[in-house]
């Protein structure tokens, strides 16, 4: 597992960061680890590998959001077409067109095969009578979207912290 699942110290979840920089705040003394991993890592020394840590300080934040790329809308629609669930040819379809008003936000966009795309043109669904199999959701930090592992890490931290 290359992610790390930072906690802030009150035990809510902060975001997830790589393990170089989840060890570089165990280090130097500003995060604790909950979890660890059963491989160690071996340098000068032999050191724990994090999964979960907690930092020390409360630190303040807004959360941003998860980044839209191609390669994560296609995830998170299972590498099938929103109207007819072919896995060939996939494009991304905006629900709303732009032409219309539409954004490039996670609920407004659905991964769509080629075909499906061009017959749905510059309308939506409703109008060129092609029923969604889904809705689009927007993806939180413990989305398998982020990192398959991430999920089972927080599910099991979850369970081992705060169910007595």
């Amino acid at each position: 597992m290359t992610q790390v699942l930072v906690l802030n110290s009150d035990f809510s979840p902060h975001n997830v960061t790589t393990l170089r920089r989840g060890f570089i705040l165990v280090e130097k003394g500003k995060a604790e680890v909950l979890q660890k991993g059963e491989d160690i890592i071996t340098s000068v020394g032999n050191f724990v590998r994090p999964l979960v840590i907690r930092l020390l300080n409360y630190v303040r934040y807004r959360p941003k959001g998860i980044g839209i790329t191609r390669k994560r809308i296609f995830k998170r629609d299972n590498y099938e077409c929103c109207y007819c669930g072919s896995k060939r040819n996939l494009t991304i379809d905006h629900v709303v067109p732009k032409s219309r008003g539409g954004s490039n936000y996670w609920d407004n966009l659905v991964t769509s095969c080629g075909r499906c795309n061009s017959n749905k043109d510059n309308m939506t669904p409703e109008e060129a009578n092609m029923k969604m199999r889904y809705r689009p959701t927007v993806p939180n930090l413990f989305s398998r979207i982020v990192d398959e592992s991430v999920e089972d890490t927080w599910d099991n931290f979850k369970k081992v912290y705060f169910n007595p």
